[in-house]
């Protein structure tokens, strides 16, 4: 996307943790970028943003304004992060996943594809609307959700797709795992790390795991974010892409890569709480060959760089007294 293209790229959920790492990517390109956020006040002051509550939206009727858009820069294209993305709080909550996930997406996307109908678009959907299997999962392989996140996520993508077969320059982006610095002590990956780290301050001890063998196919956010902006560019040309490596690895062995990082000895004890039953996947790897064509070659993780990220972003969160709630 060349920055003599006028107009902000607008990113709905800023605020999260891809959200950040998005900006960041714009601002290394000279991208000026614009959000709609829950949380406009957690975004730095300079940022152009506006309030964008989902819950709300989806509450609105059809057709009817759910933002005051013209509080920002013309959009150049937009995409949309915003989501409750957390499989187990959209256990607990199915209603507000389906109205933060599903309708409230609808009615934003009315309101701005009404005033600007050429605009770009990449809707973030999930590799979860996939049913599982062991081997690499294409875009045409059958879709059946395991939790409530991969069946609203797929909800999500019909309005997505409806939008592009109106002639609208809609694709959606199926990402599979993704992880980084600064990600939410709520997933396994971070909250391994920090318990790891905090382990360290104690001499040692027990890390409480639940299932291991599941498998996954992890790439790093900030290639996710390069992912991406380059569908951006092509937006509409394509109708869903997985965001993906190709390579599944077990938590195990994930896991182990941390604990040979650790300062101290660390002993596994499992824990059935942190178990997710059925609504784990015992694999979820993507098949990255449409992802290649637009790329020219498909995403590769470093997973020994990402490992030493995690485990040191870790130790500084600690350091300044971030709270292990939810690790």
């Amino acid at each position: 996307m060349s920055p003599a293209v006028a107009g902000a790229v607008w990113i709905t959920g800023a605020e999260g943790f891809v959200g950040g790492w998005l900006l960041r990517a714009l601002a290394d390109r000279g991208l000026p970028a614009a959000a709609l956020s829950l949380f406009p006040e957690q975004l730095p002051a300079a940022l152009p943003a506006l309030r964008l509550d989902l819950a709300e939206a989806a509450r609105a009727d059809p057709g009817a304004a759910v933002a005051d858009l013209d509080r920002l820069p013309p959009p150049r294209g937009l995409v949309h992060l915003a989501a409750l993305s957390f499989p187990p709080a959209c256990e607990a909550a199915p209603g507000l996943a389906k109205a933060v996930n599903v309708v409230g997406p609808a009615r934003l996307y009315q309101q701005l594809l009404a005033r600007w109908p050429e605009l770009p678009v990449v809707h973030v959907s999930s590799g979860q609307v996939y049913q599982p299997q062991a081997g690499p999962l294409g875009e045409d392989q059958p879709l059946e959700p395991v939790n409530v996140y991969g069946a609203t996520k797929l909800q999500g993508e019909a309005v997505a797709l409806g939008m592009r077969d109106r002639g609208h320059r809609v694709t959606v982006a199926r990402p599979f795992n993704h992880t980084g610095a600064g990600q939410a002590a709520s997933f396994a990956l971070p909250s391994f790390a920090l318990r790891i780290a905090q382990l360290e301050g104690r001499g040692g001890g027990a890390l409480d795991v639940g299932r291991l063998d599941s498998v996954r196919d992890f790439l790093h956010v900030r290639q996710v974010c390069d992912c991406y902006l380059a569908l951006l560019d092509r937006a509409g040309e394509l109708d869903l892409v997985n965001v993906c490596s190709g390579v599944g690895r077990p938590m195990q062995e994930l896991l182990d890569g941390l604990l040979q990082r650790a300062r101290v000895a660390v002993s596994l004890r499992q824990d059935p709480a942190r178990g997710r039953g059925g609504a784990d996947a015992d694999a979820l790897v993507g098949d990255p060959a449409r992802l290649a064509g637009l790329l020219g070659a498909a995403p590769v993780l470093d997973l020994d760089r990402l490992l030493d990220e995690l485990l040191e972003d870790a130790r500084a969160r600690l350091s300044a007294g971030e709270s292990l709630d939810g690790a």
